[in-house]
């Protein structure tokens, strides 16, 4: 697959990924979509995966070996 970096994110969704590099591991289409929009699945270093519109991301290169997640405020 490619990789993406959330550039512009618009729905919650996305939006806690911003400026965060993924790995696009499916496509959605109008077919599948409320809205009629396109965009892609991508699986993200904490495991999620999630959808974005293609309007919300740029391709960036594989930036290779990921880092383990962050751990999330109040988690320890």
């Amino acid at each position: 697959m490619h990789w993406i970096k959330v550039t512009n994110p618009q729905y919650e969704q996305s939006q806690r990924y911003s400026g965060q590099v993924g790995e696009v591991v499916g496509h959605w289409g109008p077919e599948n979509s409320a809205e009629s929009r396109d965009g892609f699945l991508v699986e993200f270093a904490d495991g999620e995966i999630v959808g974005v519109t293609e309007q919300e991301v740029e391709e960036v290169e594989d930036p290779g070996p990921r880092s383990p997640p962050r751990p999330r405020s109040g988690y320890r």
